[in-house]
């Protein structure tokens, strides 16, 4: 029994021991200095932020230069979808003027003539348009005038005659039709008069409102920068022998004129980038008669492959040693433009990639681990787009 509690109080005695010394190594951990603890725990990106190489003295200066911007895309392809395109024309019978009475008089000593007011607000969208009228009583011939041009001077019998047609070069946009009746002639004692009903001016008008659709895509600056090629898809669906041809036109510069295969798997537009706007984008669809429907509406960019800036500079036998001899390290310093967001990515320093991630103006990192003697070699790959005001590359104290 007591040989028991012997060892029962040697086993807490240990364990009271062991807690001792995890705590004393998490102290010393703790309190050596940063760049000493970082290489103890094998975290570069600690070692490479680390205040001691940051505020160390300059000894010299390896390379400076302005990266400026350095796009990062996160895909090769961009896609615009646009809604369905419907456009048409559309031609209906209109009726452009109507009367219930119409009458004339025409004898010796006076003269009673009658007039018809109608509009053609789109003339040469207007055609076939047509007078049609009842007899009802009728002496002398009937005349007929449009805009001052006569265009009937006959006899009439009374009742429906077949419908006149008014010529379109006669046609304005306010038009007149004037009814009179024929000279007395020798017969000057007689009465010439007419009247007729049911009055009526109809044409073919074409309704226009619908033929052009008229949609607007974005481009951002990265991908207008980095543009290789972009194409128009769409899948036509309409009738071959009722429609024209089919226009489309970006940013006011024709890309198609044509009547495409309907309801056939359309062969994309590739047009040039050079027409694509950064931002704001216009894509106008257009045709003079008949229907489209245009659906799976896309345009498709195709971006270039981002080639990262590569920046090279020397290391002497002498300095090499300074810092394989840790007398010396190198400084990597990036200095931003933005102070607000988030700036990442990797630095590739001779094939061995360092991590940054940071939103202040500035961050450091060390590349002494990975030197070699002679040429050194440095890329920056960001995984955002950022916009360094300078680099630089020092050999510290």
């Amino acid at each position: 029994m007591l040989g028991l509690f012997q060892k029962g109080q040697a086993a807490a005695g240990a364990a009271v021991l062991l807690a001792i010394i995890a705590a004393l190594l998490v102290i010393f951990i703790i309190l050596i200095p940063p760049a000493e603890r970082a290489e103890l725990l094998g975290d570069n990106t600690v070692n490479a932020t680390s205040s001691t190489i940051k505020e160390s003295a300059v000894e010299k200066n390896l390379l400076t230069i302005s990266p400026g911007r350095i796009d990062y895309l996160g895909q090769k392809e961009i896609e615009h979808p646009l809604p369905v395109v419907n456009i048409y024309t559309r031609t209906e019978s209109e009726i452009l003027a109507e009367k219930s009475l119409v009458s004339s008089r025409r004898t010796l000593f006076s003269e009673q003539s009658d007039t018809l007011t109608f509009q053609v607000p789109d003339v040469d969208h207007t055609k076939n348009v047509l007078l049609s009228f009842m007899v009802d009583s009728i002496k002398g011939r009937l005349l007929v005038k449009v805009n001052g041009e006569k265009i009937f001077d006959e006899e009439v019998e009374l009742g429906s005659l077949e419908p006149l047609r008014l010529p379109q070069s006669s046609l304005q946009q306010t038009n007149q039709i004037e009814f009179t009746v024929s000279s007395l002639g020798l017969a000057f004692w007689a009465t010439h008069a007419v009247k007729i009903s049911e009055v009526q001016v109809v044409g073919e008008v074409t309704d226009l409102r619908a033929q052009t659709s008229r949609n607007i895509f974005l481009v951002s600056e990265t991908e207008k920068r980095n543009l290789e090629t972009i194409k128009l898809k769409f899948q036509p669906d309409c009738t071959f022998e009722e429609v024209d041809q089919l226009t489309v036109t970006i940013n006011g510069r024709e890309v198609y004129a044509g009547v495409p295969d309907c309801d056939l798997a359309f062969v994309p537009i590739e047009f040039s980038p050079e027409m694509v706007n950064q931002g704001e984008n216009e894509i106008i669809f257009r045709t003079e008669a008949g229907t489209y429907l245009l659906s799976h509406v896309l345009i498709e960019s195709k971006l270039k492959e981002i080639e990262f800036p590569t920046y090279y500079f020397e290391l002497s036998q002498s300095q090499y040693d300074d810092v394989v001899k840790e007398r010396r390290r190198l400084r990597l310093q990036l200095d931003f433009v933005d102070v607000v967001t988030s700036k990442y990515g990797e630095i590739v320093f001779n094939g061995h990639a360092l991590n940054f991630d940071t939103k202040e103006s500035s961050t450091v990192l060390d590349l002494s681990a990975d030197a070699v003697k002679g040429t050194n070699s440095l890329k920056i790959k960001p995984q955002k787009t950022i916009e360094i005001r300078e680099l630089r590359v020092d050999m510290v104290k």
